[in-house]
């Protein structure tokens, strides 16, 4: 009678305690958390390995966001994020809808954890320290507003190839965010800091402009994202599951090619991915405008629309075109 109870209440148990609910994650920032801009790439994002590492494990994750440019081909993942290519900290406080943080975050249930890895390009451009830690305290504030309960992981960001960009303008932006992330949590929302800088190469782990993560480096951005997450979410149900990679070359240089009327291919020659040399000639003059409005149609059916979207509305038209006159 005893063992008879006893495997009643066991049944009972098991029914009435819930599953681990789906948890969202946001990855947010920019070109870093994005990946590669070209849609066969065969290196992709760190958001392949990292979704395919947390799956494996069992754990039920949904990444959320509101694209999934560039909707890579060679990798089957879930691909919503928010990492948007040249966008500084203030890009996402700019009232313009199609870059407004909180008009992104509209797109998508509230995050439970949100991956947040900005600043790059603040520092490619040197933008004043206090500036970026001020934005950066308004996106935490629009997270937390969003999603009360939002757990942000905020990443001390990976260094470039330019050791003078490293120790003059990263360096000190990362030395920063400890006090920031005690600052911006709150009862209910923490914010963790999370060290993607150390045991990052900025040399040997990044692709020919020397900031931008080759698959090693996305690897080891997944990997480190991994470490910090996993033990934050509900435990994972048991598996016997082993992750596996698919064996990739390194990856190349985003697929541009010579514009007709052009003299080369187009360049990106401050390494914020946007190729304002469209002619190809070495320098950003008004004779990228010229070829540029001439050659609208043709770029946007045969370049990478993130190289030559110089406004971000994800889109080649005659708006970019004013944006590459306004830049010269």
């Amino acid at each position: 009678m005893q063992l008879r109870h006893l495997f009643v209440l066991i049944a009972l148990v098991a029914f009435v305690l819930p599953a681990a609910a789906t948890v969202t994650v946001l990855p947010l920032g920019d070109s870093i958390t994005r990946g590669d801009m070209a849609a066969d790439s065969t290196s992709g994002s760190y958001r392949y390995y990292l979704f395919s590492s947390l799956t494996a494990a069992g754990y039920d994750v949904d990444f959320i966001g509101s694209t999934t440019l560039p909707d890579f081909t060679k990798f089957s993942f879930d691909q919503d994020h928010d990492g948007h290519g040249g966008y500084e900290t203030g890009t996402y406080l700019e009232a313009d809808p199609s870059r407004s943080l909180a008009t992104l975050l509209r797109a998508s249930p509230p995050p439970d954890y949100v991956l947040l890895h900005i600043g790059t390009n603040d520092a490619v451009h040197q933008v004043p320290l206090e500036t970026r830690l001020s934005n950066l305290r308004r996106m935490i504030g629009i997270l937390q507003e969003r999603s009360p309960e939002v757990t942000v992981l905020l990443a001390r960001i990976i260094p470039t190839s330019n050791r003078y960009r490293n120790d003059n303008q990263i360096v000190p932006f990362n030395d920063a965010l400890a006090a920031l992330a005690a600052e911006c949590s709150r009862p209910g929302s923490r914010v963790v800091l999370v060290d993607q800088y150390g045991g990052f190469d900025g040399v040997n782990d990044t692709q020919a402009d020397g900031i931008h993560p080759n698959v090693n480096g996305m690897r080891k951005i997944a990997s480190t994202w991994y470490a910090a997450l996993a033990p934050l979410i509900p435990p994972p149900a048991p598996t016997t599951a082993v992750t596996t990679f698919p064996t990739i070359p390194l990856p190349t240089t985003p697929s541009v090619v010579a514009v007709p009327g052009g003299t080369g291919a187009p360049r990106d020659l401050n390494g914020d991915e946007r190729y304002e040399d469209v002619n190809g000639n070495g320098r950003k003059d008004f004779a990228d405008v010229v070829l540029y409005f001439n050659q609208m149609s043709w770029i946007a059916t045969n370049e990478p629309l993130f190289a030559f979207d110089y406004n971000g509305n994800n889109r080649i038209d005659f708006a970019d075109a004013v944006r590459l006159f306004e830049a010269l």
